[in-house]
């Protein structure tokens, strides 16, 4: 009974448990499969004939706060033929010492906001085994949504200073970022999406970097240019206080302090306004 709970909580198929080690840092959990009959890699032809036994250490996922290592005993089978091989497992990919299900849990990780060493020391795996990890996972490629808004932030992918960032506002989702803005490479992007794709962009909305506008009238020909909520309001700000600067220089000392004083009063929206300070703007 208490090796067939310790099977179910390792929940690892056609594997038992002959003993459990603990230590401050680590756990060491010793497991075996029972022997089945192989087919042979070169000949095809079906063994049971075992030739010898060795033992491996293999990463899983971490327990208890610890690293979790698994020590299996493995069967070289050996064929008529004279090829010595291993048995295959359902847990282990061939030449790794990590199970699949930590591999799956290094590529989890990636969507926490985490340095690839943070995920390293936590898998008990180096960083290049999770860069290589994080080499293999692919997506399909997105498809344009009917609204496409984009944006710039600070980074250094690539030796760039800022990353562009793709991203659907009507579904508050993040489409793709790419490694730089420039229009190289912003020209580069939009043309490996098929045309018949790329006009079914209904709206873009992006900040008023011309090279942004450029290539929306080129590779979006369908599509409203909008300038972003933000840049706008700011631009419509600063145009008030221009106004409002050069006013001041033609009146009075007592109305230039008033107004002077008044700066964030006149750049309020007009909803927010109460009562008194209508009455004083009049």
């Amino acid at each position: 009974m208490y090796s067939y709970c310790i099977n179910k909580f390792l929940n690892i198929e056609d594997v038992f448990v002959k003993k459990v080690v603990q230590a401050d840092p680590f756990v060491k959990i010793f497991i075996e499969t029972k022997p089945f009959p192989q087919i042979c890699p070169v000949c095809r032809v079906q063994t049971s004939r075992i030739h010898d036994y060795r033992y491996q250490e293999i990463k899983d996922l971490p327990f208890q706060y610890k690293h979790c290592l698994l020590v299996l005993r493995k069967r070289r089978y050996i064929c008529s033929c004279g090829k010595r091989f291993y048995e295959k497992y359902s847990f282990l990919a061939r030449y790794l010492h990590r199970t699949n299900r930590l591999t799956a849990f290094i590529a989890d990780s990636f969507h926490e906001q985490q340095t690839i060493a943070t995920i390293a020391k936590k898998s008990n795996v180096s960083t290049a085994t999770v860069n290589r990890i994080l080499d293999t996972i692919h997506f399909p490629k997105m498809k344009l949504p009917e609204v496409l808004s984009i944006d710039e932030f600070k980074g250094n992918a690539g030796n760039e200073k800022f990353q562009c960032i793709l991203v659907d506002p009507i579904k508050h989702r993040v489409l793709d970022i790419l490694p730089g803005k420039n229009h190289q490479q912003l020209t580069q992007y939009f043309y490996s999406f098929p045309k018949s794709e790329r006009l079914k962009v209904k709206f873009f909305v992006c900040d008023m970097w011309q090279p942004y506008v450029d290539m929306a009238q080129i590779y979006l020909p369908n599509a409203k240019i909008v300038i972003d909520k933000y840049h706008f309001t700011r631009q419509t700000g600063w145009a008030i206080e221009g106004v409002r600067k050069r006013l001041q220089k033609t009146m009075p000392s007592s109305l230039r302090k008033y107004y002077k004083h008044s700066r964030s009063l006149i750049l309020k929206r007009y909803y927010k306004l109460k009562d008194e300070k209508k009455r004083n703007v009049i």
